[in-house]
């Protein structure tokens, strides 16, 4: 998949953006206000245009006795412009309605356009399989049939419903799934009806490291498919267009995010809204590939072609109903670990702890498992081993091999049989 040939042409003119000039023109003044003096060629820098749109803009600007030189050596782009009186009162003026600073956005036309491009591009172009699954999750332990049953929903970009009891990695496994699908590209920010939405969001989109922009619209960003993680502070807010006043501009929702990679519903039956009303809100983004979004009393169709996971620990038939699962085809359980694979996840762990193996230490613990009845999980080596490990390093203990009373010591600090206080009379 060649990104490159779906990215836009550098902008040469302002016409060219495709966005209303006045945009630019106020983003231009902003910057001087904010940050203060700068050359061109660093305003062009930070919002992402070619140095020859702001130095005609600038060239306005002058015209109107807004901003001036104030310093600077050599020719043209080398001179540093700042405001004049008039345009620190018009930068005022701009940033009591809009405090948005960045690269400048693309016309929605655009970002629908070339989104649908890009995602049509990356089906033809990009086969997910089983070859591709196992080579993606060669170092995974175990659990090669709950590995199949994800990797088939997500060749058929179908949304799954995934449950297991906590501490058998189901948000490791829902996060890796974007190991399996093909680069994105994001706009920064999409502008409608002149107000600006932020699509780019650094905790969640990762720029393609060493990727070539050179003669392309730098508004836009080639990033590694998208994971947004939305936990149980999901509300049916969260789903809409919402002011982001520390960016100073609007948001865009978490499915509109993810569009192209991974939208994870995490915890389900934890949110403050009920889990039917948040599957409700998302029956036309999972049969569509669309959604509906409302800003400034215009409504906007939006691609939102993601793989969706919803996962949760609880019972699944006490959160959900059978309309709801009917509409999910994948119903994915990642189950405890057999004996074999808990023993070859202890194993990893050891090596990386750098302790001694030894199968009389696994043999122990299954033992206190049996007494107590208590079910394997995967995140039970791992926790169990550094706390043995926290202890040699206490006792500056440099023996790495674990004595069998090292397992039992652990066990029970990590599964402590009565959280309660307990008052003693002396």
């Amino acid at each position: 998949m060649d990104l490159k040939k779906i990215i836009p042409t550098e902008a040469k003119t302002l016409h060219d953006l495709k966005i209303d000039p006045e945009i630019i023109t106020d983003l231009i003044i902003k910057e001087l206000f904010v940050h203060g003096k700068k050359v061109p060629r660093r305003l062009a820098k930070d919002l992402k245009i070619n140095t020859e749109i702001v130095t005609q803009v600038i060239s306005e600007l002058k015209k109107l006795e807004i901003v001036g030189m104030v310093g600077g050596s050599g020719m043209g782009t080398d001179y540093q412009y700042g405001l004049y009186p008039k345009g620190t009162e018009r930068a005022r003026n701009v940033l009591d309605r809009d405090k948005y600073l960045g690269a400048a956005p693309v016309s929605f036309d655009e970002y629908i356009r070339i989104t649908r491009q890009a995602l049509d591009e990356g089906k033809q172009g990009f086969s997910i399989n089983r070859k591709l699954m196992e080579e993606k999750f060669s170092h995974h332990l175990g659990y090669k049939d709950v590995l199949f049953q994800i990797g088939q929903a997500v060749c058929a970009r179908k949304p799954a419903f995934v449950y297991g009891f906590p501490g058998n990695g189901k948000t490791f496994l829902c996060s890796s799934v974007v190991k399996l699908l093909p680069p994105m590209i994001v706009p920064y920010a999409v502008e409608v009806s002149n107000q600006l939405i932020r699509i780019f969001d650094p905790s969640c989109h990762v720029p393609i490291e060493g990727f070539d922009m050179e003669g392309l619209d730098e508004r836009w960003v080639a990033v590694n498919p998208p994971l947004i993680t939305a936990g149980g502070e999901l509300t049916l807010e969260d789903l809409e267009v919402k002011y982001n006043a520390k960016f100073g501009c609007f948001d865009a929702p978490p499915q509109v995010k993810a569009t192209g990679g991974v939208l994870l519903i995490d915890d389900l039956g934890r949110q403050r809204c009920g889990v039917e009303e948040i599957f409700n809100r998302f029956i036309i983004p999972l049969e569509n590939k669309i959604d509906y979004l409302v800003l400034g009393g215009q409504r906007m169709e939006v691609p939102t072609d993601e793989i969706v996971l919803f996962s949760t620990n609880l019972d699944p038939m006490k959160i959900v109903d059978d309309a709801f699962l009917r509409r999910l085809p994948y119903k994915i359980n990642v189950r405890n670990p057999t004996v074999e694979e808990y023993s070859e996840i202890w194993k990893s762990v050891i090596k990386k702890l750098g302790l001694q193996f030894d199968q009389k230490n696994i043999d122990d613990a299954l033992v206190l498992y049996k007494r107590d009845k208590r079910g394997l999980r995967a995140v039970h080596p791992r926790d169990i081993l550094n706390i043995i490990r926290d202890r040699k390093r206490y006792l500056e203990d440099g023996n790495i091999a674990i004595a069998s009373n090292e397992v039992t010591e652990a066990y029970d600090i990590y599964f402590v049989r009565d959280l309660t206080l307990v008052e003693t009379i002396e």
